[in-house]
């Protein structure tokens, strides 16, 4: 190996070892994927991409015990509400499992030992999207419970003291700013949520 070649293996060591995040090491090494054509280099390459797809496997595992350990009450973003918040969540855990996955070179994903990461990565994927269809679902229904509300007087008169008072659900005006932030987070909301927001 020569005097380059040496260098060149000690400085992608020494930069990887140095990143913390699973996306930065990816782009490292595709970065030099591309120029290294000797063998010796290739090999110390994958090499490091299988000691990467080991700790993505874990992360994925990490990922996993958080979501089931928060998934009853889960830790919601500062003036969020519950349903939009919840999906977020839902959402950025995903985001934290998809972006490496799409980022591994296919040969490696394909390998006898990368199966059980990729079914971990497949089991929570589907786990995160039936937490957030679950979230909507329970979101239309109050957006129909909703409606009956609005056919409901105004205005009414209190049968024992004659008083007027009105007659405003509160949680309307929940469902409102749901159906706002939902909206932001690129949801299409169904049209008796569109009326009940007009």
């Amino acid at each position: 190996m020569s005097t380059v070649e040496t260098e060149l293996q000690a400085y992608i060591d020494q930069n990887f070892e140095n990143i913390t995040s699973i996306e930065d090491s990816l782009k490292l090494l595709r970065k030099f994927k591309a120029i290294l054509v000797r063998d010796n280099l290739k090999n110390g390459l994958n090499s490091k991409y299988t000691l990467l797809f080991h700790n993505y496997g874990m992360e994925i595992s990490q990922i996993e015990e958080q979501y089931n350990r928060h998934k009853n009450n889960p830790p919601i973003v500062r003036n969020l509400p519950t349903v939009s918040g919840s999906i977020t969540w839902s959402r950025h855990l995903f985001f934290r499992i998809s972006g490496p996955m799409e980022q591994f070179p296919q040969d490696l994903i394909k390998q006898k030992e990368s199966k059980k990461a990729v079914k971990s990565y497949n089991k929570i994927g589907y786990t995160l999207f039936s937490f957030e269809y679950l979230w909507r679902e329970k979101w239309i229904k109050e957006v129909e419970n909703a409606k009956a509300g609005l056919q409901a007087t105004l205005i009414i008169r209190h049968p024992e003291n004659n008083k007027l008072y009105v007659n405003f659900d509160k949680e309307i005006l929940t469902l409102i700013r749901e159906a706002k932030c939902i909206t932001r987070i690129g949801i299409d909301i169904p049209e008796s949520a569109k009326i009940v927001l007009l």
